[in-house]
């Protein structure tokens, strides 16, 4: 066995016991493995599984703590039923249709509903989300400079011209394609730039804009038209959600315009020929496959042709979240997983109303988080009309962390209003015994 596969199996042997000792920090490396993927980086290292094995690790560690787990496994569980019923027609239409691509979808599915139960069970403290949010920075730190040491290049035709787009080599990661790549980097972005909202010191407002320059330029490389949509809804809301609509609009403005400035004229000569699809392959092509999908609802309606059994009718996929979900799983998950989208974005909602631009650290930080990840959901929601991200991990866990942002800001908002009532009878001569039993 060559020597780097040996130091990778080692090193994965170690995490595993870190995450059987602490759950917490497994749950973390799982997110990493899950949105960079590292162990592909080098041959022969991705059968080894390595997700999977922190995953079971993870539940092992959460095993060994069964008396205190399984109240937040229930409490989790009831959070996620609409992801989980998702999940459940997934398996059920995979069972129906069974091929080696649905058998391989379930499987990788299987893992992320883990990761998603196992932040709601896990991630409970402000401290720990902010970690969990960190991780994710991190993770698009990780891609970036993957891009900008081993860049790659593809390569695409309309009307007669070239356009190159980066890549990650060799695939390599969930984020290797263009698509994804100028996805993830927008989340990168909203990310980033409302972290600087709650994280106030100068280094750390440096480091977090060298990641939005670096996720900027790793964007405007993936020449992403799609994306390109789902970053200016996402900045849209970014701006109109803003308390301080004026220092907001000009922050926005002024990066607007150094983006302007640094991005290639390639981008913006792509991003133009949106208005020419018909000379465009790519648009042809989308057009097509989405007609095949729209065949295919009518003849399996309910549940579908099974997950990733598109490429069997077409060559290749969808290239559309909804139409992905309607033609492979059925109708109901369509309306199941448009359901999913909009519990994110209430969620996030909620949290940022009940959070409200208050002084503890705690509020601020979710009040901060809650607009991030909301315009996160809403560019992936956004984007799914024209690439098939339904079954990949960006959609369901940061529509997991908005639930999670949420119950942590239900759970300081009745603190708070708790806090606000004894202070308020103390005041008036009430003694407060407890929240449920009150003596006057």
């Amino acid at each position: 066995m060559p020597f780097r596969i040996i130091v990778v199996l080692l090193g994965s042997i170690g995490g595993a016991i870190t995450a059987a000792v602490s759950p917490y920090l497994g749950l973390l490396m799982l997110l990493f493995l899950n949105f960079g993927r590292p162990q592909d980086d080098r041959p022969n290292v991705e059968p080894l599984h390595i997700p999977m094995t922190i995953t079971v690790a993870v539940l092992v560690g959460v095993l060994f703590r069964l008396g205190r787990s399984m109240p937040a496994f229930l409490a989790a569980v009831k959070k996620l039923r609409i992801i989980l019923l998702f999940y459940g027609l997934l398996v059920a239409s995979a069972a129906l249709h069974w091929t080696e691509l649905s058998a391989n979808r379930v499987t990788d599915f299987t893992t992320l509903m883990c990761l998603c139960v196992l932040t709601l069970m896990l991630v409970v403290t402000e401290k720990q989300l902010r970690g969990y949010i960190n991780m994710m920075l991190v993770s698009g730190f990780y891609v970036i400079v993957r891009v900008l040491r081993n860049p790659s290049k593809i390569v695409e035709h309309i009307a007669g011209e070239a356009y190159e787009r980066a890549a990650i080599a060799k695939g390599g990661t969930v984020f290797g394609n263009s698509n994804y790549l100028a996805l993830f980097m927008v989340l990168t972005i909203f990310l980033s730039i409302t972290m600087m909202s709650f994280y106030r010191k100068l280094w750390q407002r440096i480091l977090l804009m060298s990641l939005v320059g670096g996720a900027g330029y790793v964007f405007f490389q993936a020449n992403s038209r799609g994306a390109s949509i789902a970053l200016a809804a996402g900045t849209l809301v970014l701006w109109l959600m803003s308390k301080k609509k004026l220092k907001a609009a000009i922050a926005l403005v002024a990066l607007l315009s150094i983006a302007a400035v640094l991005a290639p004229d390639s981008y913006w000569s792509r991003l133009s020929t949106v208005a020419n699809y018909q000379e465009d392959a790519s648009a042809n092509d989308r057009l097509y496959l989405w007609n095949i999908a729209l065949g295919l609802i009518p003849a399996h309606p309910i549940f579908g042709i099974g997950p990733d059994n598109f490429p069997l009718y077409a060559p290749n996929t969808p290239h559309n979240a909804y139409l992905q979900v309607g033609c492979e799983i059925g109708l109901p998950a369509l309306m199941v997983y448009v359901a999913i989208l909009l519990t994110g974005l209430y969620a996030a909602a909620r949290a940022r109303k009940l959070a409200g631009p208050r002084k503890s650290e705690q509020s601020s930080f979710l009040y901060s988080a809650s607009l991030g990840v909301f315009c996160c959901v809403l560019a992936v929601a956004v984007q799914g009309f024209t690439t098939g991200l339904a079954h990949r991990e960006v959609v369901y866990v940061f529509v997991t962390m908005a639930i999670c942002i949420c119950s942590l800001a239900e759970k300081g908002h009745e603190s708070a209003n708790e806090s606000d009532f004894k202070n308020r009878g103390s005041q008036s001569g009430v003694v407060v015994e407890s929240s449920e039993a009150i003596t006057i």
